[in-house]
């Protein structure tokens, strides 16, 4: 560290992002990405002659976007929020409204909720999800603290039903929910609708998963038109031109593309049930996702051990070791059939040779 740096950021424990290998043969199931290309309008996007004016720059307001987001979600666009990946609009979120307030959030979640938490000296606590790695409702409706929940939660894959988080919304008018549902798109209930009924709840979402737009990085939320000024403000107040052209172009024209985006979302829900059935047959406890990843242990082999011989068949996945509550669990992603078909046969081979 340099001489320079604030105080308050000299014992900051940064997120560390899922590797990123160079190495093309490898089957990469770390960071729950897809392995799908983007809709082909998004690539004729990217060849047209759009992309010859990047020498000016993009609408602040990400107008053509948020349009394309309040027709697809029925909502109005002073309900929408666009920006570079959830991860900004998250912290967009802390910044605005959780400086001088108090969070809670779950002890086993997107860990990034902590680092923001510890970067921006938000005073924040840790819920236990229960024995069985589900959210303590009651915990929540109970707290007088905002709270912040990945629903379905990562790296769990678990979901709360729609009735279950407006519980929680409801229970304390005088505090803000926010919902990260980076998840939601395979096979479950959204809360959006509920905005129009609660003015204390923030639905953020993202296109790096169910649209195959990890590289592009767009996220957008929805809340009441008070809530998303509030955070209009604090965005034009350091980063007007947080979207880039390029992005709002391929966001929009990948919206508005809802006959790939059902496919691609099918064809992983598919994969997804083929791998959870087929590594329960091979002795492995996988929980019940509702996500693009699962999250699974064994009897006998550790997460560790797996984790190090799927890499020497080059497969890379997500393991936690610093977390004691799921030390022994791999968060392995659903990539294509063909390479959760790879996944399965490599894993056999690892029971065959490691029980010889």
């Amino acid at each position: 560290m340099s001489r320079f740096i604030s105080p308050r950021y000299t014992d900051l424990v940064p997120y560390i992002p899922g590797e990123q290998p160079k190495d093309p043969d490898i089957i990469k199931l770390n960071a729950n990405e897809t392995s799908m290309p983007p809709s082909p309008r998004v690539l004729a996007v990217l060849k047209s002659e759009r992309m010859r004016h990047l020498s000016r720059y993009t609408d602040p307001s990400s107008m053509e976007l948020k349009t394309a987001l309040s027709r697809r979600y029925a909502v109005r666009t002073s309900e929408v929020l666009v920006g570079n990946g959830s991860d900004e609009i998250l912290g967009l979120i802390f910044l605005t409204f959780f400086e001088q307030a108090r969070i809670a959030y779950p002890d086993v979640t997107y860990g990034f909720y902590r680092t923001m938490a510890r970067s921006f000296g938000i005073d924040h606590a840790e819920i236990p999800l229960r024995a069985d790695f589900t959210v303590d409702v009651d915990a929540y409706v109970h707290s007088d603290r905002h709270i912040v929940l990945a629903n379905p939660n990562a790296p769990t894959g678990y979901v709360l039903p729609v009735s279950e988080i407006e519980r929680i919304v409801a229970a304390n008018p005088q505090r803000l929910v926010v919902i990260d549902e980076a998840y939601v798109d395979y096979g479950n209930e959204s809360c959006v609708p509920l905005i129009h009924k609660y003015d204390n709840l923030l639905v953020v979402q993202t296109m790096s998963k169910s649209r195959n737009l990890a590289g592009a990085h767009i996220g957008y939320c929805f809340g009441a038109a008070s809530l998303i000024k509030d955070l209009e403000g604090m965005k034009a107040a350091f980063n007007p031109f947080n979207l880039s052209d390029v992005s709002m172009a391929i966001g929009t024209a990948s919206v508005e593309d809802e006959v790939y985006f059902d496919h691609c979302v099918k064809e992983t829900i598919a994969a997804r049930e083929y791998t959870k059935e087929a590594l329960r047959q091979l002795g492995f406890y996988v929980m019940d996702s509702h996500t693009n990843f699962v999250f699974v242990t064994h009897t006998w082999l550790t997460a560790e051990a797996y984790n190090a011989q799927l890499r020497a068949h080059g497969i890379i996945a997500r393991h936690y070791p610093d977390d004691p509550r799921v030390s022994n669990f791999l968060r392995i992603t659903i990539g294509t059939r063909e390479e959760m078909e790879t996944v399965i046969a490599a894993t056999k081979e690892i029971l065959c040779q490691l029980a010889a």
